[in-house]
């Protein structure tokens, strides 16, 4: 049999592949050769099972073959190529990054396709400064790629990382200078949005999307939409920002995402789609069309880290909204490996909290609820507000607050965040959510002095952060940041000036920042793009009843227990000619002490006068008299005497 084999696979003619059936047979054929007859210590057969099912995407088979195979065998040659793309597509970063530390490639060429696989790689994982320095390398040494491509790729790089950092990083090569590009007008506008210029985005990527379809003119319409979509989704979410919603989904709607086969581009119309849409939602209907479950696991190495977190999220919150989300699915173990690969992001605390307190969606959204949900985590919080640096503690305090929000009444909540707030100041970091939330409080009850003195102590801490907190954690740069704006609105200008002169230190080139401090508009955004598209003779002829918001917050009565019985209670009716006695007229009764019926002026009532004349007949005396004393006489009388009945 090791025969037939062996000579199937010489006749193997691997140069003249024309049809997928073709890549099917080579694997067949080459694996049955490596496993029977070479026992994996064979490189052509090796390599010709690895290309083929990198062909037909068959990863996971690729895998296990590559684990029967050993190291030796391929960590010295150019199968190290096929390994590293295997690695890669299926996630497999330390075995990724186990080979690039293990070979010696002195093949160029080979080399250069390990630098891609790994700029890749390091770019789905998040680390875009790696990425984006192995791209510079790649454009600096080019001798196989089209360096169009090169460029193309770092601007994707560089936009992610602008999102990511608070220095934002510029390309220096000209997208003028490269021609009519739509993959590089796409990329320009994304970077233009990683810095906030919102309208410059949209001029470019209106450029990309007519470049497109000239370019494009002679593809099918699917193939064409699958070009287009990219552009689209990203206007979409541009106009979501600028606040016009429902030209996003207009935007969305026309995408037609039914007629692709991109399942990643087709989840991300459908989830934009309602999380933009007003209507009531039915949260059953939305799982089974998003079905999120299914397609993170198919698509987890197609989506970037962010994406993966933002569908992530939103599948735990649609299963916790129908229902179906268990205790095992935000266990410790789970939320201990989520915060590790997404630091800061402790939200699977606040699903396994609400689970444990048996609190639903349903509960936690119902107005009538409100009073048993908070009082609920009330409870919770008193139980373990010893533990002051627990999470868990944070995320009920902050649940409680939201609670109390959509009541209007922050008397429950209100003491408890400010100690933790005092607390948590105390500790070498701020936590910005408890901080933020209480700012937030104060603003909506309109306590001036309290949020004046909170913005003081939060100025002097906040002057004292760590050079290293300061260059690990962009978005603690933002929240002091903010709280420098906060200071100079409510009149603490020299301590508003103060933040950011500590934050110029760190990023001298952000223009909001430069633009106090220089007290110029320099840097600053031109007004035509800040200034609203309407003409001032619109805006005047709006009627402005129709921008007052009419709504009012019904306050709900509690709802009375059907076990509880509830006796309706008069008030007592007063004579409104009441004329009352002066004082001295008053005089006190001298047999008050006695009982009322002992006294001199009670006069009995009509059922007791016939109970002093002897009684209706039937009726018993409530004091029997003594038992007679029996007598011969009267006992013989009384036996002869015939006893009278009485009426019934």
């Amino acid at each position: 049999m090791s025969n037939s084999i062996a000579e199937a696979f010489k006749k193997l003619n691997v140069a003249q592949i024309t049809d997928v059936s073709d890549y099917e047979h080579i694997y067949s054929v080459s694996y049955e050769y490596l496993s029977k007859v070479k026992n994996f210590h064979d490189l052509k057969a090796f390599k010709n099972c690895l290309v083929s099912l990198i062909f037909l995407d068959k990863y996971h088979r690729a895998f296990e073959i590559i684990k029967k195979v050993p190291e030796g065998d391929y960590f010295s040659n150019s199968l190290v190529l096929e390994v590293g793309y295997v690695y890669y597509k299926l996630g497999k970063s330390a075995e990724f990054e186990q080979l690039l530390k293990s070979v010696k490639v002195e093949n160029e060429g080979i080399a250069i396709g390990l630098k891609h696989i790994a700029a890749q790689n390091y770019y789905k994982l998040g680390d875009y400064g790696k990425s984006l320095q192995l791209y510079k390398e790649l454009i600096e040494s080019n001798k196989y790629d089209n360096k169009l491509d090169l460029i193309i790729n770092e601007r994707s790089v560089i936009s992610q990382l602008n999102f990511n950092q608070k220095n934002k990083v510029e390309s220096k090569f000209n997208i003028e200078e490269y021609g009519e590009n739509y993959d590089l007008f796409f990329n320009e506008a994304l970077i233009e949005l990683s810095n906030n210029n919102f309208h410059k985005s949209i001029e470019l990527l209106e450029k990309a999307e007519s470049v497109c379809l000239t370019q494009n003119s002679d593809f099918s319409k699917e193939d064409l939409l699958v070009e287009l979509l990219p552009i689209k989704i990203t206007s979409a979410y541009i106009y979501e920002i600028l606040g016009q919603s429902d030209k996003s989904l207009e935007i969305l709607h026309e995408s037609n995402a039914d007629t692709i086969n991109d399942a990643m581009i087709k989840l991300i119309i459908k989830n934009n789609i309602f999380s933009l849409a007003k209507e009531p939602k039915d949260y059953n209907l939305i799982d089974r069309e998003l079905n999120y479950q299914t397609n993170l696991h198919k698509l987890s190495q197609k989506l970037t880290k962010f994406q993966y977190q933002v569908i992530f999220k939103n599948n735990v919150l649609l299963r916790y909204a129908t229902g179906t989300l268990s205790k095992s699915q935000v266990s410790d173990s789970f939320i201990a490996k989520y915060i590790q690969d997404f630091p800061g992001d402790y939200f699977p605390l606040a699903y396994k909290l609400l689970l444990s307190l048996d609190i639903n969606f349903k509960d936690l959204n119902d107005e009538h609820k409100n009073r048993i949900v908070s009082r609920k985590l009330y409870k919770y919080v008193k139980a373990n507000y010893n533990d002051k640096l627990s999470n868990n503690l944070i995320i009920a305090v902050l649940l409680l607050v939201f609670v109390n929000d959509k009541a209007g009444n922050f008397d429950q909540s209100l003491t408890l965040l400010e100690e933790l707030v005092d607390f948590n100041l105390e500790q070498p970091i701020v936590t910005p959510a408890l901080v933020g939330t209480l700012i937030k409080v104060y603003e909506s009850l309109n306590l001036t002095s309290s949020l004046s003195k909170l913005l003081t102590k939060l100025v002097t801490k906040l002057l004292a952060t760590e050079e290293k907190v300061m260059q690990d954690d962009v978005n603690y740069y933002f929240f002091i940041r903010i709280i420098g704006f906060k200071a100079l609105n409510q009149g603490n200008q020299q301590g508003g000036i103060q933040l950011f002169e500590f934050l110029s230190k760190f990023n001298e080139n952000d223009s909001l920042i430069k633009s106090i401090l220089t007290n110029t508009s320099n840097d600053l955004l031109p007004v035509e793009e800040l200034s609203s598209a309407k003409s001032v003779e619109e805006l005047l002829s709006t009627n402005i009843d129709s921008l007052i918001p009419t709504k009012v917050k019904s306050i709900l009565k509690p709802k009375v227990s059907a076990s509880k019985v509830s006796k309706k209670r008069s008030k007592p009716k007063f004579s409104a000619t009441k004329v009352l006695k002066p004082e001295a007229d008053l005089s006190l009764d001298d047999e008050r002490w006695l009982p009322m019926k002992l006294r001199s002026y009670y006069k009995p009532t009509r059922k007791e006068k016939k109970k002093l004349g002897g009684g209706h007949q039937g009726a018993l005396d409530p004091t029997p008299a003594p038992a007679p004393v029996a007598t011969s006489g009267a006992s013989s009388g009384s036996k002869n005497k015939k006893k009278k009945k009485g009426k019934k």
